[in-house]
């Protein structure tokens, strides 16, 4: 795992923990040798600061290591800087070119459109810098909704967390689903996450503003087993139908009624992650009035049924 200054502890942590208990199981089934050995390398050995504060101590500098099997690269606040290292960058285009497979969490995608290494390639990142990943290599395509990419021997994940699900994908490569079963189950997580990381974006942002889409949104949240029309939008917004679905779409990314839809998912899989009521219920106070119409946008968002979701995630 190659860290730098101001990286994100997470992106170093979660995918290393993933790695080291996949090792722990398979010494535990008398699997002989583990079949991970994890090193955090730097440019320089010894302590790197983290954007938390904390440090991550580097066992080897850059310049020790010849070759590794796979390549894990840190994203983080630093990664402009990191980008922007003459020996850093090119030390990453030459490990990629050599290792099995290389893969970056979060921003380290950056690390690799520095490298050259992202060119006619697919690839993700954190959800808030897509479009300025997409900006910074051109001729890469960003699957802006992907929880993570393989393109070849090349990985990506979305942001922080996505990097243990990457993770957990590539112990599944190796070591099979079983084992890879076993670390999600240890960890508390999905084998397969359901739905992409934009369920995580545009809505977000819009509980921060501070503007009439920010009050707009909380009002929705609260009036979400209504009958909700766009002039019943429009009006809360102060705003005649037309004007405010045109503005509504260039602020927030989705039409007015596709934005209400997600917001009504969200509430539905809230909802049934707290045990909270039968589905015929949830379908009621989430806004789709009826658990058919409601099981068709799980199905269309999530690929996953409510009954099944709720079976994940409800013990």
């Amino acid at each position: 795992m190659l860290v730098y200054r101001d990286a994100q502890m997470l992106d170093v942590a979660g995918p290393l923990e993933i790695f080291s208990r996949a090792s722990r199981f398979v010494h535990e089934r008398g699997g002989g040798t583990p079949p991970y050995r994890v090193e955090i390398v730097a440019k320089q050995a010894g302590p790197v600061a983290m954007s938390s504060g904390l440090e991550m101590v580097a066992a080897r500098a850059i310049d020790e290591i010849d070759r590794v099997d796979t390549l894990l690269i840190a994203g983080g606040i630093g990664f402009a800087e990191a980008m922007a290292d003459g020996e850093l960058v090119p030390w990453v285009a030459r490990q990629a070119k050599i290792a099995r497979r290389t893969a970056a969490v979060c921003t380290g995608s950056f690390l690799l459109a520095a490298a050259g290494l992202l060119e006619n390639r697919k690839v993700t990142t954190h959800w808030a810098y897509c479009d300025r990943l997409a900006r910074a290599e051109p001729r890469c395509e960003v699957a802006a909704d992907a929880i993570f990419v393989r393109d070849g021997a090349l990985y990506s994940s979305a942001g922080v967390t996505a990097g243990m699900d990457l993770a957990l994908a590539l112990v599944e490569e190796d070591l099979g689903p079983a084992l890879a079963l076993m670390v999600a189950q240890a960890l508390v997580m999905y084998v397969r996450r359901p739905g992409g990381q934009t369920q995580f974006s545009r809505q977000l942002e819009a509980q921060q503003r501070d503007d009439r889409f920010g009050r707009l949104h909380l009002w929705m949240m609260e009036n979400l087993a209504a009958t909700l029309r766009v002039e019943d939008l429009a009006r809360q917004a102060g705003m005649s139908p037309r004007h405010f679905a045109r503005c509504f779409s260039d602020r927030m990314g989705r039409t007015p009624a596709d934005y209400l839809a997600r917001l009504r998912l969200d509430h539905a899989r809230r909802r049934i992650e707290d045990g909270g009521g039968n589905l015929k219920e949830v379908a009621r106070s989430s806004g789709f009035g009826t658990e058919q119409t409601m099981r068709r946008a799980f199905l269309r968002e999530l690929g996953i049924a409510p009954a099944d979701y709720r079976e994940r995630f409800v013990r």
